[in-house]
């Protein structure tokens, strides 16, 4: 067919009013062929212009036939061929079914909308091709044996197109009949309205933008009637009555219908017939039908939005309600489980009266233990607040389903009614089924003796059936009648299962397996076409059509989707059990080598991601802006569907699960696809099919996995691990916009990371970072920091990849542990201190204790609240742990008792354990989960049987004060316990003790050394190693201890780095670190053999910045900094002005925090003073001290200042007096000056070093004479508060000084006058002032986190304040030429700023300032930014980190940029702040409808 008449073929099909003379003249036998296609391919005519829905689907109808036909007339057995033939006669006969509907329709108005209309022009075009290659293909017959390759070769078209259209046309159809289903609901609904012809509810119906919200609501794709059946006529009657029974009984207290019974009992036919029956009746809501074979079926990820969509299809009236829902929350599928459900589900069924009913199959193959208990819960609640609503339930025996239902539910027990075979229901149920299908085929007698074989197991005697009746049998029914009956036991379905299996020969056994090892591997179900793909590619000599024919009796083709079902979960787990290969009798038992599946079906994934023509590419769904997320996308969906194939969908989401689930050689066979991959651009092009698939926290997962295999290659785990840092990083616009991994996350990527630097090259037209940009990822920090007050409890995954934490902030944070980072936001509690945390063993719970009373269990990968609190406790609970096998709880707590509970129901396990006589600090399993170790305040630790919760011998005496800790070695045989004085004690028995576990004798002397209470003790995973850790209120202790168990010595000296009491240590799980917790707020890790701390040591100061000076010559910054509650930093530091790098190591001496520091004169010493009490002299060069501190306050010391010769310091003090020391001896000069009556806070000396001021905790500022040592006048009042600032004029005539007054004033330096009214503007202390070198300006800081520039003479402000410090201002001084001006703040930062004012204007509103763009602040969302980009006017910052302009999404700015875009300043110290100043280039950036051409070879 020539490019003119298929330009003529397509615009018939879209507009039949073209006309045909426009057209050249065909051949005889094309123009034949034209003919058919203009009867059977005008598909969407009239649909521009609003036609009814009738014609385009006859014309779908006819076309279908047309291809059809010409197909068939083909004489080809190519397989590919043969399933495109059948797949389109389904869907001709489906297109039958939906025209006879309409037909039947007594309303004729049935004009098509939006929703319908493209997936009906996407099924035109695909029908549009498919006639291309046939319509060739008939003009090109070959009587050939290979006739029909040739024939495509001919017209250049391989088999893989026909496999591409084979998949494509049931995507088309797919979301065609998807769409249409929902349009048919739609139409019953107006039919329903114009019965009623009332106006109200005719404005109910949806427009095409509700019908196009509903669309875009993801749903599970299983389909139920593909494995299950309904009941046999005649069959299950007495459990189908109960259930019709509670149905219709709308006065019943139990809402909820449990049918209950072991795998294979017929739970789902049962179920599959309620669906028939109350869809027929009007009130079925919704089904979900969960499935252990499909990933989707298997979670509840998807759970709330398939029965929204469920909703809207069986209850076309709520459609509307759905729709306002999906519209209203966009993002709801981000939302949690329970939000998702009141969204979606309740929330629209809010708007019915009449009784509304819910199937839920198989709940037990949910493969998730917390989503299971999530879902009940919110079922259970459901039913309580929407009293119209039921639902029906089927699962095997489960407590967690137990313990939540028993109030709510009928539980059907069917353990004796559905596989008793002495019940008379079942042995007739049965019996029908069997009779009915081995009719004609087995004697009665053979028949019934098989019922009695049965059991009462309904999965036996289905696939026994299934293989007496499969055409593909190789055995006679006889043959496998003998074999049935020849089985030992009976009802045993895994004896069926080996019949099954075990008639093939060895060759055929291994490809047998080898298939069905694939199937097992895969995480979703793969239709035909892709398992002869893997097949083949994994090399395979067998066929998937012929496994499915064979194997039919357990094996199940999905008729509409092509997709390959197990029957039954048992056979699923029958195969997993097989994964393992037995010693005995392995010739006739199948065998699944899970690992070489895993590892095929890997390299197969690699293949489809390498894919030349259907692999990764750039913008694979042709996205033409990039102003919005994915989600308002709304065709996102059916373009995923049209331009990313099931197959490279499903190579995306699981390459990198086979991976970690295959061997080393594999590993080692897999390295150079997985190489083509994770390079760039390749990995930009996967990043870019998990954003548009939702798969991008699947992929950070599988990440992880494949990094912790031992037979990667180094160089490929580094590169993996920095692209999980990269999706982690950016996981925010890589999971909402497919387009912003370019325009957003690569810009932002580190410097020296292989992504910025190789990405960067390909997709260099986006913004530039010119400031603010990593040099690389953030490694491990010495210190873990998120909690915003003490950290009581840290624990390790099991897996030692994540640590948990617990504070006072009421917080549970998640981190990971190679990096530090936490992982998402805190879970949150209502309110409580955390006081205990701890992994469930399989790592997917955390469980945690507050001083609420209340313990509760969250999962460990969503943060979500798992289940209700676990509430007995009276008081705080102080510990809580899991049991070794997961299945309990123990607590302890402040109420002196001791509480087992069930890990899965949250009941508690009989009474509480009482014998402590006060609260009980900590209680630990022994390793075998038999017995249980406690510790109390009254002394003692006891021993408990874990079972009966009844005292193991007499309590364990020897501590003479509180037990505040216990564990259990690893093998069981000592325990560990540490003791200490009561919280506001000084003194007390600070030992640690070890003891034999079953005579509760102590092991030798007590472990001495810790000088505070021994908070925490635990022994190494192997036993040869003690760790404790201690701190106490009013202690200085705050070290962490290593000991050897042999010999009850320390290891090594104490590890220091927390700044408050240690309250908590654990081992990882291979006990190569330590973690510990501290009430500085605070985690730190530790090298569990050499004692050192782990993580780079911060690049600035840990603690508050309370001092700042700049050089003489304006080319570094010093800085000190501590806290007066304790630090181990107390440090200061030099830095380079110009880039805000350190400048050698910290100077290190003082013992508390430095309040002050001063440059020499000439720049060469620094002087400083600290909350030790003394002051030092240190070499600005090296570093070094010079000479001894120097000593004489009683207190410490606040302010020091050189002399303007440098010959002289002069010193204030807490203690109340001025001292003046000489610089070069270090002695003091003259008596202390006393006048003050209070601390003194601020020093300084004029400028011809005469005279000395003083400001002070009196409210006063006095004079002194430098030389004599005299006041010189009365003190200058007027100050409210504390003086905390002062300094002279730089010409020496006036002073000014701050105060906690909140005000500024100035003095003559002479007259000691005030110089006009004080400074009015902060609102909170004034901490720091100075002068300009100009004396024109003053700069001034506050407790209010602001700097203000004033106007000496005018004293006014200069513009706005200086924001942007989150914590008290204490320090700011102007550099020597006057244009910078250095801050230091709690903030534990250093700012410069341009002293030009205007260089400055805040673009907050916050504190009443006015807006930065007068009239636009109430309308613009967000925080004004002062940035300028091309072609857009007023931009602004949102709380996720987007930038927008008049509601076009311009890109996504990371947490650690948004401080420092949102207040413009020079410099941040240290420059890996997540405060650190950002500036911005725009000259390249390219977004919206141009945001392809990021891309340097666009076009």
């Amino acid at each position: 067919m020539s490019s003119r008449e298929h330009t003529t073929f397509t615009n018939k099909t879209l507009n039949p009013q073209v006309s045909s003379s426009s057209t050249g003249r065909p051949s005889h036998k094309r123009t034949q062929a034209y003919n058919v296609a203009s009867l059977g391919l005008d598909l969407v005519a009239n649909v521009a212009e609003a036609s009814d829905i009738l014609a385009p689907l006859k014309a779908a109808c006819r076309a279908t036939k047309t291809i059809l036909d010409v197909m068939l007339s083909i004489n080809d057995n190519h397989e590919d061929w043969i399933n495109l033939a059948q797949r389109l006669k389904e869907y001709t006969s489906s297109l039958e079914e939906q025209v006879a509907l309409f037909e039947a329709d007594p309303l004729k108005d049935t004009v098509v909308n939006n929703p319908v209309r493209r997936p009906l022009i996407l099924y035109a075009e695909t029908l549009d091709k498919l006639y291309i290659l046939v319509a060739n293909l008939k003009e090109k017959p070959s009587r050939s044996k290979f006739g029909f390759l040739r024939a495509i070769s001919k017209v250049k078209i391989d088999a893989g197109e026909i496999r591409r259209l084979n998949q494509e046309i049931e995507d088309r159809h797919r979301q065609f009949m998807n769409a249409l289903g929902l349009f048919t609901a739609l139409h019953v609904q107006t039919i329903e309205q114009n019965t009623k012809t009332t106006k109200a509810n005719v404005e109910t119906l949806l427009t095409d933008v509700d019908a196009n919200a509903i669309l875009q609501l993801p749903m599970v794709a299983f389909a139920a009637s593909s494995v299950h059946t309904p009941c046999l006529q005649g069959t299950r009657q007495a459990v189908l009555e109960a259930i019709w029974r509670w149905a219709a009984d709308d006065m019943s207290d139990k809402p909820i219908f449990w049918l209950c019974d072991i795998a294979g009992s017929g739970k789902s036919s049962v179920a599959m017939s309620t669906v028939a029956s109350w869809r027929a009746e009007g009130l079925l809501g919704g089904q979900f039908f969960f499935s252990m074979a499909s990933a989707d079926a298997s979670t509840t990820e998807k759970f709330c939005s398939t029965m929204a969509k469920e909703i809207a299809h069986h209850i076309p009236e709520l459609a509307p309600q759905v729709a306002k829902a999906v519209k209203r929350h966009p993002a709801i599928m981000r939302s949690p489980f329970g939000e998702q459900f009141r969204t979606l589900v309740t929330g629209p069924l809010h708007h019915r009266q009449q009784r509304v009913i819910f199937v839920l199959d198989a709940i037990d193959e949910c493969k998730s233990g917390s989503q299971r208990k999530e879902l009940i819960d919110t079922l259970a609640a459901a039913t309580r607040e929407t009293p119209n609503l039921k639902v029906f339930i089927t699962s095997r025996p489960d407590p967690v389903l137990e313990a939540v239902l028993q109030q709510l539910s009928i539980k059907y027990k069917l353990e004796d009614r559905l596989h008793d075979v002495k019940h008379p229901d079942n042995i007739s149920d049965i019996a029908i089924y069997i009779h009915h299908s081995l009719y004609g085929i087995l004697p009665q007698d053979k028949r019934q003796r098989l019922v009695e074989k049965a059991n009462g197991l309904f999965i036996w005697a289905s696939t026994a059936c299934r293989m007496l009746t499969s055409k593909f049998n190789l055995s006679s029914p006889e043959d496998t009648y003998d074999r049935l009956i020849s089985m030992n036991q009976t009802g045993v379905i895994d004896d069926v299962y080996d019949l099954v299996f075990e008639r093939t020969n060895s060759e055929q056994g291994s490809i047998l397996c080898a298939m069905l090892a694939l199937l097992v591997a895969a995480f979703e179900p793969l239709d035909i076409g892709d398992l002869e793909d893997l097949l083949k590619h994994a090399r395979v000599r067998g066929s998937a059509k012929a496994l499915v024919q064979t194997l039919g009796s357990v094996l199940v083709e999905d008729q509409k989707t092509g997709l390959i079902h197990f029957r039954h979960p048992t056979l699923v787990e029958y195969l997993r059990r097989r994964c393992v290969r037995e010693t005995v009798d392995t010739t006739k038992k199948v065998f699944i080598d899970i690992a070489n599946a895993h590892g095929q079906a890997a390299s197969w994934c690699l293949k489809c991601l390498q894919s030349p023509t259907d692999g990764l590419k750039f913008n694979i769904c042709q996205l033409e802006s990039s102003f919005y997320l994915n989600r308002d996308i709304t065709d996102l969906g059916a373009r995923v569907s049209k331009f990313i194939s099931r197959r490279l969908r499903y190579a995306s989401s699981h390459w990198l699960f086979h991976m970690a689930r295959t061997n080393d050689d594999w590993q080692h066979t897999l390295s150079n696809g997985v190489i083509y991959v994770i390079q760039s651009p390749h990995v930009l092009y996967w990043i870019e099919i998990l954003s548009v698939t939702g798969g991008v926290t699947r992929a950070i997962a599988g990440l992880r996995g494949v990094t912790g295999h031992r037979g990667l290659a180094e160089e490929t785990r580094r590169s993996m691990t920095e692209i999980r840092r990269f999706i982690m990083a950016f996981l925010v616009p890589i999971r909402d916009s497919a387009p912003h991994i370019y325009i957003s996350a690569l810009p932002f990527t580190p410097k020296q990371s292989k992504l910025h630097i190789e990405g960067l090259k390909v997709h260099s037209n986006t913004l530039v970072v010119t400031q603010g940009l990593e040099e690389a990822y953030p490694g491990l920090p010495r210190a873990l920091e998120s909690h915003i007050a003490s950290i009581y409890t840290v624990a390790f995954s099991p897996d030692g990849s994540r640590i948990v934490s617990g504070s006072k902030d009421s917080g549970i944070q998640l981190w990971d542990a190679d990096t530090g980072q936490p992982l998402g936001r805190p879970f949150k509690a209502n309110n409580g201190f955390i006081h205990s945390v701890a992994f469930s063993p399989d790592g997917s719970r955390i469980v945690s204790g507050s001083d609420n009373t209340l313990i509760r269990l969250w999962d460990a990968d969503t943060g979500q609240p798992w289940g209700e609190p676990l509430r007995g406790h009276t008081s705080t609970v102080y510990a809580v742990e899991f049991s070794p096998d997961g299945l309990r709880i123990v607590s302890c707590s402040a109420d002196a008792t001791i509480r087992i509970w069930d890990a899965d129901t949250g009941q508690p396990l009989g009474d509480p354990l009482r014998g402590h006589a006060s609260a009980v600090n900590d209680v630990t399993f022994s390793p075998d989960g038999r017995r249980i170790v406690s510790c109390s305040e009254d002394k003692t630790i006891r021993l408990w049987d874990a079972h009966t919760g009844q005292p193991l011998g007499e309590p364990l005496y020897g501590h003479e004060s509180v037990v505040y800790t216990v564990a259990f070695s690893p093998d069981g045989s000592q325990i560990v316990s540490g003791s200490g004085p009561p919280l506001l004690s000084r003194s007390g028995d600070c030992t640690i003790r070890v003891w034999d576990s079953l005579t509760g004798r102590p092991l030798g002397d007590p472990l001495r050394g810790h000088s505070c209470a021994v908070r925490a003790v635990i022994f190494s995973p192997d036993g040869s190693k003690i760790v404790s850790a201690s701190g106490q209120l009013w202690g200085w202790d705050n070290t962490i201890r290593l000991w050897d168990v042999a010999t009850g010595r320390p290891l090594r000296e104490p590890l220091r780095g927390h700044k408050s009491c240690v309250s908590s240590v654990a081992f990882s799980p291979d006990g190569s670190q330590i973690v510990s917790g501290s009430w500085d707020a605070t985690i730190r890790l530790w090298d569990a053999c050499s004692g050192q701390p782990l993580g780079e040591p911060s690049q600035g100061h840990e603690s508050n910045v309370n001092a700042i000076a700049f050089s003489p010559d304006g080319s570094q910054i010093v800085s000190g900094s501590g806290t007066i509650f304790g630090s181990s930093e107390n440090t200061i530091r030099l830095w380079n002005a110009a880039t805000g790098q350190p400048l050698g190591e910290p100077f290190r001496h003082h013992q508390r925090s430095v309040n002050a520091v001063a440059f020499s004169p000439d720049g060469t010493r620094v002087a400083s003073g600290s909350e030790d009490k003394t002051i030092r002299v240190w070499d600005a060069v090296t570093g070094q001290s010079l000479g001894e501190p120097l000593q004489g306050h009683e207190e410490s010391v606040k302010s020091v200042v050189f002399s303007p010769d440098g010959l002289r310091i002069v010193s204030g003090s807490l203690d109340q007096t001025v001292r003046v020391w000489d610089t070069i001896t270090g002695q003091p000069l003259g008596e202390p000056l006393r006048e003050h009556e209070g601390s003194v806070n601020a020093v300084g000396f004029s400028p011809d070093g005469l005279r000395i001021v003083s400001g002070s905790h009196d409210k006063t500022v006095r004079l002194w004479d430098a030389v004599a040592g005299r006041p010189l006048g009365e003190p200058l009042r007027g100050h409210e508060r504390d003086v905390y600032s002062v300094s002279f004029s730089p010409d020496g005539s006036q002073i000014v000084s701050g105060s906690e007054d909140h005000t500024i004033r100035l003095w003559n330096a002479h007259t000691g006058q005030p110089l006009g009214e004080p400074l009015h503007g902060h609102t909170s202390g004034v901490l720091t002032v100075a002068f300009a070198p100009d004396t024109l300006r003053l700069v001034s800081g506050s407790r209010d986190h602001s700097i203000r520039l004033w106007d000496v003479v005018t004293r006014q402000p200069f513009g706005k304040p200086l924001q942007g410090h989150e914590g008290s201002v204490n320090a700011v001084a102007f550099s020597p030429d006057g244009s910078q001006i250095v801050s230091g703040s709690n903030d534990k930062t250093i700012r410069l700023w341009n002293s030009n004012t205007g260089a400055n204007v805040n673009n907050s509103t916050k504190d009443g300032q006015e807006p930065l763009y007068p009239g636009l602040s109430d309308e613009l969302p967000g925080i004004p930014l002062e940035i300028h980009i091309p072609g857009f006017k007023q931009c602004s910052l949102l709380h996720d980190g987007w930038v927008q302009s008049s509601g076009k999404l311009l890109f996504w700015v990371p947490p650690g940029n948004r401080h420092g875009l949102q207040y413009p300043h020079l410099l941040t110290i240290p420059t890996s702040s997540p405060l650190r100043a950002t500036r911005l280039d725009f000259t390249r950036f390219q977004c919206g409808s141009s945001w392809t051409t990021v891309r340097n070879n666009a076009h």
